[in-house]
């Protein structure tokens, strides 16, 4: 996929498997798209699920052709957390594409914190994180959404 960033700015990403999409540390200010298996090969930004208007043919990014997942690619665990709104109990949950694999478990504040949580991302909340990750500002949208403990209060 193709994403502008509205700023004269193109990044680029991938779609994994269901929602799952990665996205790279890749930055072009050309709409020239970059060759696909170099791309692929390049250092990911972060990976979280995204909303399935990302991936209409008439959206808001350009859809490229197909890079079929590796092998090491489809046993890669993608490792999220997940809490209620109201700061409840946090667990850590893990997938991997082929073969199907899926665990739950609790876990604490402190090892949620770097973790992607569990959300579905907009298409505008995702060029916002690629504009501010290539600008080298924190996202509001990741500061949103860390763990939080029932006081409120973060680690």
């Amino acid at each position: 996929m193709r994403v502008p960033l509205g700023d004269g700015r193109f990044a680029y990403g991938r779609q994994l498997w269901s929602v799952d999409a990665e996205f790279y540390d890749h930055v072009e200010t050309t709409q020239q798209p970059i060759g696909l298996l170099e791309l692929v090969d390049k250092p990911v930004a972060f990976t979280v699920w995204v909303s399935n208007r990302c991936f209409q043919r008439n959206g808001r990014w350009t859809l490229l052709d197909t890079v079929p997942l590796l092998e090491r690619e489809q046993l890669r665990f993608d490792v999220k957390f997940q809490q209620d709104v109201t700061g409840g109990p946090l667990t850590v949950v893990a997938r991997s594409c082929a073969p199907s694999v899926f665990s739950k478990r609790s876990a604490t504040a402190e090892e949620c914190w770097d973790l992607e949580r569990a959300a579905v991302w907009s298409p505008e909340h995702v060029e916002d994180r690629l504009r501010d990750h290539f600008d080298g500002r924190p996202s509001r949208w990741v500061e949103s959404l860390r763990p939080r403990l029932r006081s409120g209060v973060s680690p």
